[in-house]
Protein backbone atom coordinates (compact mmCIF):
# COMPACT_ATOMS: atom_id res chain seq x y z
CA UNK A 1 0.00 0.00 0.00
CA UNK A 2 0.96 3.65 -0.23
CA UNK A 3 -0.04 7.16 1.51
CA UNK A 4 -0.74 9.72 -1.81
CA UNK A 5 -2.58 13.21 -1.03
CA UNK A 6 -5.84 13.49 -1.98
CA UNK A 7 -5.67 15.66 -4.81
CA UNK A 8 -3.51 13.27 -6.65
CA UNK A 9 -5.98 10.30 -6.90
CA UNK A 10 -7.78 8.55 -9.31
CA UNK A 11 -10.75 6.52 -10.06
CA UNK A 12 -10.07 3.02 -10.10
CA UNK A 13 -7.54 3.08 -7.09
CA UNK A 14 -8.66 0.88 -4.11
CA UNK A 15 -8.62 2.28 -0.42
CA UNK A 16 -6.10 0.19 1.33
CA UNK A 17 -7.13 1.43 4.85
CA UNK A 18 -10.39 2.65 6.66
CA UNK A 19 -10.73 6.18 7.22
CA UNK A 20 -12.95 7.28 10.62
CA UNK A 21 -14.48 10.56 11.63
CA UNK A 22 -14.99 12.61 14.35
CA UNK A 23 -18.04 10.99 15.89
CA UNK A 24 -16.19 7.65 14.67
CA UNK A 25 -18.22 7.01 11.57
CA UNK A 26 -16.46 5.23 9.57
CA UNK A 27 -15.95 7.64 5.94
CA UNK A 28 -14.39 5.27 3.61
CA UNK A 29 -13.52 1.61 4.34
CA UNK A 30 -11.07 -0.60 3.35
CA UNK A 31 -11.52 -2.22 -0.13
CA UNK A 32 -13.16 0.45 -2.00
CA UNK A 33 -12.55 0.88 -5.50
CA UNK A 34 -12.60 5.22 -5.69
CA UNK A 35 -14.76 7.15 -8.31
CA UNK A 36 -14.79 10.91 -8.59
CA UNK A 37 -17.67 11.33 -6.55
CA UNK A 38 -15.69 9.56 -3.42
CA UNK A 39 -12.41 11.69 -4.46
CA UNK A 40 -14.67 14.49 -4.25
CA UNK A 41 -16.23 13.53 -1.00
CA UNK A 42 -12.89 12.86 0.76
CA UNK A 43 -11.54 16.29 -0.74
CA UNK A 44 -14.42 18.26 0.99
CA UNK A 45 -14.21 16.79 4.30
CA UNK A 46 -10.90 18.01 4.49
CA UNK A 47 -9.22 14.44 4.26
CA UNK A 48 -5.48 15.10 3.39
CA UNK A 49 -4.14 11.78 2.47
CA UNK A 50 -5.32 8.37 1.97
CA UNK A 51 -3.34 4.80 1.71
CA UNK A 52 -4.17 2.78 -1.63
CA UNK A 53 -3.34 -0.70 -2.72
CA UNK A 54 -0.56 -1.30 -5.03
CA UNK A 55 0.00 -4.99 -5.16
CA UNK A 56 3.26 -4.41 -3.88
CA UNK A 57 2.87 -5.06 -0.47
CA UNK A 58 -0.79 -5.08 0.41
CA UNK A 59 -0.45 -6.74 3.74
CA UNK A 60 -3.06 -6.69 6.58
CA UNK A 61 -1.20 -4.86 9.32
CA UNK A 62 -2.32 -5.11 12.87
CA UNK A 63 -3.21 -1.97 14.62
CA UNK A 64 -3.23 -0.92 17.85
CA UNK A 65 -6.32 -0.25 18.57
CA UNK A 66 -9.14 -2.22 16.73
CA UNK A 67 -11.38 -0.67 14.42
CA UNK A 68 -14.45 -1.58 16.65
CA UNK A 69 -12.59 -0.21 20.07
CA UNK A 70 -11.60 3.15 18.31
CA UNK A 71 -15.42 3.52 16.70
CA UNK A 72 -16.61 3.17 20.19
CA UNK A 73 -13.98 5.52 22.07
CA UNK A 74 -14.94 8.14 19.30
CA UNK A 75 -18.48 7.94 19.91
CA UNK A 76 -18.03 8.67 23.30
CA UNK A 77 -16.01 10.68 23.51
CA UNK A 78 -17.75 12.83 20.75
CA UNK A 79 -21.05 12.74 22.90
CA UNK A 80 -19.15 13.93 25.73
CA UNK A 81 -17.28 17.00 24.28
CA UNK A 82 -20.53 18.12 22.31
CA UNK A 83 -21.85 18.12 25.60
CA UNK A 84 -19.16 19.93 27.31
CA UNK A 85 -19.09 22.47 24.56
CA UNK A 86 -22.78 23.15 25.30
CA UNK A 87 -23.45 23.19 28.73
CA UNK A 88 -20.25 23.06 30.45
CA UNK A 89 -20.24 19.87 31.96
CA UNK A 90 -17.99 17.10 31.48
CA UNK A 91 -18.64 13.62 31.73
CA UNK A 92 -15.68 12.56 33.36
CA UNK A 93 -16.91 8.75 33.96
CA UNK A 94 -17.48 8.37 29.84
CA UNK A 95 -13.62 9.54 29.52
CA UNK A 96 -12.99 7.34 32.13
CA UNK A 97 -14.89 4.15 30.49
CA UNK A 98 -12.96 5.23 27.07
CA UNK A 99 -9.39 5.39 28.71
CA UNK A 100 -10.88 1.71 30.09
CA UNK A 101 -11.43 0.57 26.58
CA UNK A 102 -8.24 1.91 25.03
CA UNK A 103 -5.89 0.07 28.13
CA UNK A 104 -7.69 -3.20 28.15
CA UNK A 105 -7.34 -3.20 24.07
CA UNK A 106 -3.45 -2.54 24.34
CA UNK A 107 -2.73 -5.39 26.91
CA UNK A 108 -4.45 -7.58 24.29
CA UNK A 109 -2.53 -6.35 21.90
CA UNK A 110 0.95 -5.98 23.80
CA UNK A 111 2.90 -6.90 20.53
CA UNK A 112 1.69 -4.88 18.17
CA UNK A 113 4.03 -2.07 16.83
CA UNK A 114 3.14 1.37 16.24
CA UNK A 115 3.60 1.01 12.06
CA UNK A 116 0.87 3.22 10.23
CA UNK A 117 0.91 7.05 9.62
CA UNK A 118 -2.73 8.12 10.93
CA UNK A 119 -5.52 9.56 8.53
CA UNK A 120 -7.77 11.85 9.90
CA UNK A 121 -9.96 14.93 9.00
CA UNK A 122 -8.25 18.10 9.55
CA UNK A 123 -11.24 19.34 11.27
CA UNK A 124 -10.78 16.50 13.70
CA UNK A 125 -7.58 17.09 14.54
CA UNK A 126 -7.39 17.70 18.48
CA UNK A 127 -10.30 14.97 18.88
CA UNK A 128 -8.49 12.05 16.87
CA UNK A 129 -5.27 12.96 18.53
CA UNK A 130 -6.40 13.27 21.69
CA UNK A 131 -7.32 9.32 21.05
CA UNK A 132 -4.06 8.88 19.67
CA UNK A 133 -2.03 10.30 22.40
CA UNK A 134 -3.63 7.93 25.08
CA UNK A 135 -2.91 5.00 22.92
CA UNK A 136 0.47 6.06 22.56
CA UNK A 137 1.19 7.13 26.28
CA UNK A 138 -0.46 3.75 27.79
CA UNK A 139 1.86 1.71 25.56
CA UNK A 140 4.56 3.77 27.09
CA UNK A 141 3.31 3.81 30.41
CA UNK A 142 3.71 -0.12 29.97
CA UNK A 143 7.46 -0.17 28.91
CA UNK A 144 7.73 1.83 31.98
CA UNK A 145 5.98 -0.96 34.48
CA UNK A 146 3.31 1.48 34.98
CA UNK A 147 0.33 -0.27 37.22
CA UNK A 148 -3.29 -0.40 36.56
CA UNK A 149 -4.58 2.63 38.08
CA UNK A 150 -1.32 4.33 37.16
CA UNK A 151 -2.04 3.98 33.69
CA UNK A 152 -5.82 4.47 34.25
CA UNK A 153 -4.27 8.29 35.33
CA UNK A 154 -1.85 8.25 32.26
CA UNK A 155 -4.59 7.56 30.18
CA UNK A 156 -7.43 10.01 31.12
CA UNK A 157 -4.81 12.72 31.26
CA UNK A 158 -3.71 12.06 27.93
CA UNK A 159 -7.38 11.74 26.42
CA UNK A 160 -7.80 15.40 28.48
CA UNK A 161 -4.56 16.40 27.57
CA UNK A 162 -6.08 19.27 25.20
CA UNK A 163 -9.18 19.78 26.09
CA UNK A 164 -8.00 23.41 26.68
CA UNK A 165 -7.82 23.76 22.82
CA UNK A 166 -11.75 23.83 22.67
CA UNK A 167 -11.55 27.23 24.43
CA UNK A 168 -9.67 28.47 20.83
CA UNK A 169 -10.54 29.72 17.71
CA UNK A 170 -10.85 27.45 14.87
CA UNK A 171 -10.23 29.78 12.45
CA UNK A 172 -6.56 29.92 14.27
CA UNK A 173 -6.48 25.89 14.35
CA UNK A 174 -6.89 25.35 10.76
CA UNK A 175 -5.17 28.56 9.60
CA UNK A 176 -2.72 26.98 7.07
CA UNK A 177 -0.27 30.37 7.57
CA UNK A 178 2.09 31.08 10.17
CA UNK A 179 0.42 32.04 13.59
CA UNK A 180 0.95 35.74 14.57
CA UNK A 181 2.74 36.58 18.21
CA UNK A 182 -1.26 37.48 19.36
CA UNK A 183 -2.26 33.56 18.26
CA UNK A 184 0.50 31.97 19.38
CA UNK A 185 0.06 33.74 22.95
CA UNK A 186 -3.59 32.34 22.89
CA UNK A 187 -2.84 28.76 22.05
CA UNK A 188 -0.45 29.09 24.42
CA UNK A 189 -2.93 29.28 27.36
CA UNK A 190 -4.90 26.29 26.62
CA UNK A 191 -2.67 24.25 29.27
CA UNK A 192 -3.69 26.38 31.65
CA UNK A 193 -7.06 26.54 30.55
CA UNK A 194 -7.47 22.64 30.46
CA UNK A 195 -6.11 22.50 34.15
CA UNK A 196 -8.39 24.64 35.31
CA UNK A 197 -11.43 23.09 33.69
CA UNK A 198 -10.13 19.73 34.69
CA UNK A 199 -9.65 21.01 38.57
CA UNK A 200 -13.41 22.40 38.16
CA UNK A 201 -14.78 19.13 37.71
CA UNK A 202 -12.67 17.33 40.20
CA UNK A 203 -10.42 15.45 38.22
CA UNK A 204 -7.73 14.05 39.39
CA UNK A 205 -5.00 16.17 39.81
CA UNK A 206 -2.50 13.84 37.87
CA UNK A 207 -4.85 14.34 34.85
CA UNK A 208 -4.94 17.44 35.79
CA UNK A 209 -1.52 18.44 35.65
CA UNK A 210 -1.07 16.05 32.25
CA UNK A 211 -3.06 18.70 30.87
CA UNK A 212 -0.73 22.11 32.59
CA UNK A 213 2.17 20.38 32.02
CA UNK A 214 2.48 18.02 28.60
CA UNK A 215 4.18 21.28 26.83
CA UNK A 216 6.66 21.93 29.05
CA UNK A 217 10.48 20.89 28.45
CA UNK A 218 13.14 19.22 30.58
CA UNK A 219 15.28 22.41 29.58
CA UNK A 220 12.68 24.36 30.89
CA UNK A 221 12.56 26.41 27.39
CA UNK A 222 8.50 24.89 27.49
CA UNK A 223 5.29 26.61 28.73
CA UNK A 224 3.08 27.61 30.19
CA UNK A 225 5.57 28.03 33.74
CA UNK A 226 8.89 26.88 32.28
CA UNK A 227 9.20 23.88 34.69
CA UNK A 228 12.31 21.45 34.01
CA UNK A 229 13.88 18.25 35.15
CA UNK A 230 12.13 16.85 38.13
CA UNK A 231 10.27 19.61 38.38
CA UNK A 232 7.75 18.09 35.91
CA UNK A 233 5.32 15.14 36.40
CA UNK A 234 6.68 12.11 35.15
CA UNK A 235 3.11 11.32 33.10
CA UNK A 236 2.98 14.93 31.65
CA UNK A 237 6.84 14.06 30.20
CA UNK A 238 4.89 10.96 28.43
CA UNK A 239 2.56 12.73 27.30
CA UNK A 240 4.61 15.58 25.92
CA UNK A 241 6.67 12.69 23.67
CA UNK A 242 4.04 11.01 22.24
CA UNK A 243 1.95 14.51 22.00
CA UNK A 244 4.78 15.33 19.69
CA UNK A 245 5.11 12.38 17.64
CA UNK A 246 1.31 12.42 16.83
CA UNK A 247 1.86 16.01 15.30
CA UNK A 248 4.87 15.16 13.84
CA UNK A 249 3.06 12.14 11.78
CA UNK A 250 -0.13 13.66 11.26
CA UNK A 251 -0.89 15.72 8.20
CA UNK A 252 -2.06 19.56 8.59
CA UNK A 253 -3.42 21.90 6.16
CA UNK A 254 -0.08 23.64 5.72
CA UNK A 255 1.98 19.97 5.66
CA UNK A 256 2.02 16.37 4.99
CA UNK A 257 2.57 14.36 7.96
CA UNK A 258 6.11 12.91 8.01
CA UNK A 259 6.70 9.22 8.40
CA UNK A 260 7.51 7.46 11.84
CA UNK A 261 11.00 7.08 11.19
CA UNK A 262 11.33 10.70 10.49
CA UNK A 263 9.50 11.42 13.51
CA UNK A 264 11.77 9.29 15.78
CA UNK A 265 14.82 10.68 14.69
CA UNK A 266 13.15 14.04 15.02
CA UNK A 267 12.39 13.06 18.89
CA UNK A 268 15.97 10.88 19.82
CA UNK A 269 17.38 14.40 18.62
CA UNK A 270 15.22 16.22 20.83
CA UNK A 271 15.61 13.97 23.51
CA UNK A 272 17.70 15.64 26.74
CA UNK A 273 16.65 19.30 25.93
CA UNK A 274 12.76 19.00 25.18
CA UNK A 275 12.40 15.38 26.41
CA UNK A 276 12.96 13.03 29.07
CA UNK A 277 15.77 10.33 27.31
CA UNK A 278 14.45 7.40 29.10
CA UNK A 279 10.81 8.28 28.27
CA UNK A 280 11.59 8.87 24.48
CA UNK A 281 13.31 5.50 24.41
CA UNK A 282 10.39 3.72 26.13
CA UNK A 283 8.31 4.89 23.51
CA UNK A 284 10.73 4.11 20.70
CA UNK A 285 10.02 0.18 21.68
CA UNK A 286 6.83 0.59 20.85
CA UNK A 287 7.36 1.98 17.29
CA UNK A 288 8.63 0.09 14.32
CA UNK A 289 11.04 2.26 12.92
CA UNK A 290 10.62 0.41 9.45
CA UNK A 291 6.70 -0.58 9.14
CA UNK A 292 5.55 -2.60 7.36
CA UNK A 293 5.08 -1.26 3.30
CA UNK A 294 7.92 0.86 3.47
CA UNK A 295 10.80 0.74 0.93
CA UNK A 296 14.35 0.83 2.02
CA UNK A 297 17.46 1.33 0.30
CA UNK A 298 20.04 -1.80 1.54
CA UNK A 299 23.97 -1.23 1.62
CA UNK A 300 23.87 -3.25 -1.09
CA UNK A 301 22.53 -0.77 -3.53
CA UNK A 302 19.05 -2.86 -3.77
CA UNK A 303 15.78 -1.61 -3.11
CA UNK A 304 13.36 -4.10 -0.75
CA UNK A 305 10.05 -3.44 0.65
CA UNK A 306 9.18 -4.32 4.61
CA UNK A 307 6.89 -7.26 5.37
CA UNK A 308 7.25 -8.47 8.21
CA UNK A 309 8.18 -7.03 11.84
CA UNK A 310 10.03 -9.03 15.02
CA UNK A 311 8.61 -7.42 18.16
CA UNK A 312 11.76 -7.10 19.85
CA UNK A 313 13.99 -6.48 17.07
CA UNK A 314 12.09 -3.85 14.59
CA UNK A 315 14.70 -2.07 13.21
CA UNK A 316 16.06 -5.66 11.15
CA UNK A 317 12.60 -6.60 9.70
CA UNK A 318 12.22 -8.83 7.31
CA UNK A 319 12.08 -7.93 4.00
CA UNK A 320 11.69 -8.80 0.05
CA UNK A 321 14.28 -7.10 -2.47
CA UNK A 322 12.14 -6.04 -4.88
CA UNK A 323 14.70 -3.93 -7.68
CA UNK A 324 18.63 -4.71 -8.05
CA UNK A 325 21.32 -1.95 -8.21
CA UNK A 326 20.08 -0.53 -11.59
CA UNK A 327 16.80 -0.21 -11.12
CA UNK A 328 15.85 -3.61 -12.61
CA UNK A 329 12.91 -5.20 -11.19
CA UNK A 330 13.57 -8.68 -9.84
CA UNK A 331 10.94 -11.28 -10.22
CA UNK A 332 10.37 -13.36 -8.25
CA UNK A 333 11.74 -11.02 -5.24
CA UNK A 334 13.59 -12.20 -2.57
CA UNK A 335 13.22 -12.75 0.84
CA UNK A 336 15.91 -11.67 3.28
CA UNK A 337 15.37 -11.82 7.47
CA UNK A 338 17.77 -8.91 8.75
CA UNK A 339 17.82 -10.03 11.57
CA UNK A 340 19.94 -13.39 10.50
CA UNK A 341 22.07 -11.44 8.81
CA UNK A 342 25.36 -9.13 9.24
CA UNK A 343 26.04 -8.46 5.53
CA UNK A 344 23.22 -6.55 4.53
CA UNK A 345 21.90 -3.91 6.80
CA UNK A 346 19.71 -0.96 6.13
CA UNK A 347 21.18 2.41 4.40
CA UNK A 348 17.78 4.92 5.08
CA UNK A 349 14.08 4.64 4.56
CA UNK A 350 12.86 6.30 1.46
CA UNK A 351 10.77 9.06 1.36
CA UNK A 352 6.96 9.28 0.78
CA UNK A 353 8.30 11.18 -2.76
CA UNK A 354 11.39 8.77 -3.67
CA UNK A 355 8.58 5.75 -2.97
CA UNK A 356 6.06 7.19 -4.73
CA UNK A 357 7.96 7.10 -7.70
CA UNK A 358 9.25 3.65 -7.33
CA UNK A 359 6.10 2.23 -7.44
CA UNK A 360 4.54 4.03 -10.07
CA UNK A 361 7.52 2.85 -12.11
CA UNK A 362 7.14 -0.62 -10.66
CA UNK A 363 3.20 -1.24 -9.91
CA UNK A 364 -0.40 -0.19 -12.14
CA UNK A 365 -3.22 0.50 -10.45
CA UNK A 366 -4.50 -3.19 -10.59
CA UNK A 367 -1.24 -4.55 -8.79
CA UNK A 368 0.65 -5.77 -11.73
CA UNK A 369 4.24 -4.81 -12.46
CA UNK A 370 4.54 -2.99 -15.58
CA UNK A 371 8.13 -3.28 -17.74
CA UNK A 372 9.44 0.04 -16.94
CA UNK A 373 12.36 0.41 -14.35
CA UNK A 374 13.46 3.41 -12.80
CA UNK A 375 17.33 5.18 -11.77
CA UNK A 376 17.15 5.29 -7.82
CA UNK A 377 18.16 8.77 -6.19
CA UNK A 378 21.40 8.63 -4.16
CA UNK A 379 21.30 8.47 -0.49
Amino acid sequence: MRRIPVEDLKPGMVVARTVVGFTGKLLITHNTALTDTYINRLGKLGIGSVYIKDGLDDIDIPEIISEQVRSSVSSHLSTSLKSFSISNSLNVSAFKKSAKLLIDNIIRNRNVLIQLEDIRVYSDYVFIHSINVAAFAIMTGLSLGYSDSNLMDLGLGALLHDIGMIAMDSAILDNPAALTNIERNQIETHPEIGFNTLRTHNVSAIASNIAFQHHEKVDGSGYPRQLKGNEILEYAKIVSVVDAFDAIISDRPYRTGCTTTDAMVILQKLAGSHFEPAIVEAFASNVAMYPVGSLLSLNTGHIAVVTLINRFNSNRPVVNVICDQMGNIIKPSLTINLSKTDEVVISKRLSYEESDFIRSKIVDLTGFPNKETFQPSAS
